[in-house]
């Protein structure tokens, strides 16, 4: 009986103070929230991205359960909360593994009974989507779920009507899902673009008022910050960040450093994760082997790093939310190279912050930023004008980690 009243007492359908992709959802009065479970498909991300949401709710006062696939979270991070690892296949929908990634979901969401779960990522939302409502009906466990989807990725992406029949499949299954989550209580979306909302709201997956956008995972100004003006002049330093993935624009951007192999007046540099089970990743032996290019692998103090720049170049062709390491650049003050798509246009400004560039072919995306870079090169301060501007821009939107992340509370403690 009291499952069944505890379970009444959550059902409650959000609602919105406004109506559009800013819109403030929210349940009505209700407890504190004392239990809450984050689930992520991936590890890393989860620590470089999402953990400052975590720590927050701890400070709230509330009892924290993080759930990720990937790694095992090693017991050296912060911690306040506890971590469960769990198996979840990032890169395919596998009947078998994923129905085993809904069951165990089920068992832990029954077991913990959250108040409230954040899933981030299209897979949690899909199959731990699924096992947190089913969880309801004998604990009247998670009376409200935030699902976060970061980007829409290269599944749900409008690119992927085109792929294979699987592909089209698994679209198929996971845009049922989507709509049979989004007609029940209680549950929330979060996108990072109000493209990849609108996309989903034009295909009736998600509702106006049950759904919202927040610009990012949030970038602290007190470490990422423009750094002193760099004392000796030397190369154009462009740097490539992010998963080392051809869809994310490696390819394009090793082409463009071959092109200027060269040029003593240019040095290119790689940072990034590997990515060792993605059939579309780059493996760093290439990269060690490429002489056009610094490879630096994955660099802890990005800040120092981005300062130490002079151009960040993202010639993406994925299904992107915003790019983060764009938001970092612009809150360092570097100029940005990045392909004319929502979210790269949420940070760069055509000409003002640095260059859109159209997405096309491999080869006429290298043409489109070599003739940036040679702009560049013929007027050195127009990198320090670009750089400037879009530190300008930084400051003047809610792209810090204090204010998203004040949102993140607000949906998950109702506060």
């Amino acid at each position: 009986m009291a499952s069944r009243i505890r379970g009444r007492r959550y059902r409650r359908q959000w609602r919105s103070t406004a109506y559009g992709p800013t819109a403030a959802l929210h349940f009505g009065a209700s407890p504190s929230m004392t239990k809450i479970m984050v689930v992520c498909n991936d590890s890393d991300y989860f620590l470089r991205h999402r953990l400052p949401i975590v720590l927050g709710l701890v400070e709230r006062g509330a009892e924290v359960t993080v759930m990720t696939g990937g790694k095992a979270i090693p017991g050296s991070v912060p911690r306040g909360w506890s971590a469960i690892h769990i198996p979840i296949d990032r890169f395919t929908v596998h009947p078998i593994r994923d129905c085993a990634l809904m069951i165990r979901s089920f068992s832990k969401i029954v077991t913990l009974k959250p108040d409230a779960i954040h899933l981030i990522t299209l897979k949690p939302a899909v199959f731990v989507g699924i096992a947190a409502v089913l969880a309801r009906l004998p604990s009247g466990a998670a009376g409200r779920i935030l699902i976060t989807i970061p980007g829409l990725g290269r599944l749900m992406s409008p690119s992927a009507a085109d792929q294979s029949w699987v592909a089209r499949a698994s679209r198929l299954l996971v845009g049922r899902v989507i709509r049979f989550l989004s007609a029940r209580s209680g549950i929330c979306f979060t996108f990072e673009t109000s493209h990849d909302r609108n996309l989903w709201l034009d295909e009736g997956l998600i509702r106006e008022d049950n759904s919202t956008t927040i610009s990012g995972a949030g970038v602290d100004p007190g470490r990422f910050h423009p750094g002193p003006p760099r004392q000796e002049k030397g190369p154009i330093r462009i740097l490539f960040a992010s998963r080392l993935l051809r869809s994310k624009g490696l390819d394009v951007f090793i082409g463009v450093a071959r092109r200027f192999s060269q040029n003593p007046n240019l040095q290119f540099l790689v940072a990034g994760m590997v990515e060792p089970h993605d059939s579309d990743g780059v493996a760093p032996r290439e990269l060690e082997c490429e002489g056009s290019i610094t490879f630096l692998g994955e660099v802890a103090d990005m800040p120092k790093l981005l300062q130490s720049v002079d151009l960040v170049c993202l010639p993406t062709r994925y299904g992107e939310g915003i790019p983060r390491i764009l938001i970092e650049a612009a809150a360092c003050g570097v100029a940005c190279l990045g392909t004319d798509i929502e979210g790269c246009r949420e940070i760069i400004v055509d000409g003002v912050t640095g260059y859109l560039l159209p997405a096309g072919e491999k080869a006429a995306m290298v043409e489109t930023i070599c003739n940036a870079i040679t702009g560049y090169l013929a007027d050195p301060g127009l990198l320090d004008r670009h750089g400037k501007a879009g530190h300008r821009l930084f400051l003047s939107r809610d792209f810090s980690e204090e204010a998203v992340v004040g949102r993140f509370l607000a949906l998950l403690t109702d506060v």
